[in-house]
């Protein structure tokens, strides 16, 4: 047998092996589908899984490369039982999405065994207790999002090692400790979502948060927030949208936040912050600024007029004096300006 033919052989062999697994490994996923929806109580959204039914990579439900599952899709399926560990057969599974669902109980440990797992959303769903303390098992994560249920208890630190994390949304549950200043070692996070966790414990803005250089969007509405603002949040470089409202915070606004670069939305109402506004703004792309509802005192900052993007600014409810800058009246993209219930004078 000559060389080439040998060769020819070989590689015949090689696809005809692989053919095989491929087949094995799709009958086994394609069982694995048929599991869950028997699990999941036979779910009338998913009723065209079936045996018969085409390849199941076709699905809308499902995604996969290489004709093996990464991706299930069940968003707002009414499924009202619990996630079955044997979900975690789909070996390559990178994808898990289960928002606006019913499924209840604590948070699913089995999928710890979901060795691939880089993006798990459970939100809008019915789960209660805390956040297991090794939640750091899923080390791949990039993207989590746990919000709208009933978590308790803690943040755990653990968070703080889920070193591939771009994404984190823990709000709206019912946390009743507090804010583990260990979210600040996610060095590679961009979106920091807490807000209206109304049952945490006070607890100031961590210094450990201004260390998220890669952060752009930080919203911690209603999240028990006391104490100052640091000086310190200038370093948040990338920053694009900072939602601080309806909280405790006290003391004056920091200098370095209207240095920041990107900020484009600025949330820092209903508070209990005083002394003047900062008078140098080099934020050019704010386009909403609602400062309303604390102590602030002095003059509306002339600056403001630089804002050309501004559409938004809403001062009312503090205790500002002098005259309204001229300059604000020049803003091309202003639509609604909000400055009653202060101590203005002047005309404008």
């Amino acid at each position: 047998m000559s060389k080439i033919t040998t060769s020819i052989s070989i590689f015949l062999c090689t696809l005809l092996f692989f053919g095989h697994a491929n087949s094995r490994l799709y009958d086994q996923e394609h069982q694995v589908l048929m599991e869950l929806k028997q699990h999941w109580q036979n779910s009338p959204s998913i009723a065209h899984w079936t045996l018969s039914n085409s390849s199941h990579c076709n699905w809308q439900e499902i995604t996969c490369a290489n004709n093996s599952i990464t991706g299930l899709s069940l968003i707002n399926m009414s499924i009202s039982e619990t996630i079955p560990p044997l979900i975690c057969e789909l070996k390559n599974l990178t994808l898990l999405e289960l928002q606006y669902n019913n499924i209840p109980g604590n948070f699913p440990i089995t999928l710890y065994y979901c060795s691939k797992l880089k993006h798990l959303d459970l939100s809008q769903n019915l789960f209660v207790g805390p956040i297991p303390q090794d939640i750091d098992r899923l080390s791949e994560l990039r993207f989590l999002n746990l919000a709208a249920n009933n978590f308790s208890g803690d943040i755990p630190a653990s968070v703080g090692q889920l070193k591939e994390l771009r994404v984190l949304h823990l709000h709206q549950n019912q946390f009743n400790g507090s804010i583990q200043p260990e979210i600040g070692n996610l060095q590679n996070l961009e979106e920091l979502l807490l807000a209206f966790n109304r049952k945490a414990m006070p607890s100031k803005l961590s210094l450990n948060f201004t260390q998220l250089r890669n952060l752009k969007i930080l919203w911690m509405r209603e999240a028990n927030l006391i104490g100052e603002i640091p000086e310190s949040i200038g370093m948040l470089t990338a920053l694009e949208v900072l939602d601080l409202s309806t909280n405790g915070l006290t003391g004056k606004i920091p200098n370095s936040l209207f240095k920041l670069k990107h900020l484009s939305e600025l949330y820092l109402h209903k508070n209990k912050l005083s002394g003047e506004i900062p008078q140098f703004i080099e934020s050019l792309n704010l386009t909403v600024i609602d400062l309303s509802a604390n102590k602030l005192t002095g003059p509306i900052p002339n600056g403001f007029g630089k804002l050309e993007k501004l559409s938004q600014l809403s001062l009312m409810f503090n205790q500002l004096s002098g005259e309204i800058p001229e300059s604000i009246g020049r803003i091309p993209a202003l639509t609604d300006l909000r400055l009653y219930s202060n101590n203005l004078s002047g005309f404008f």
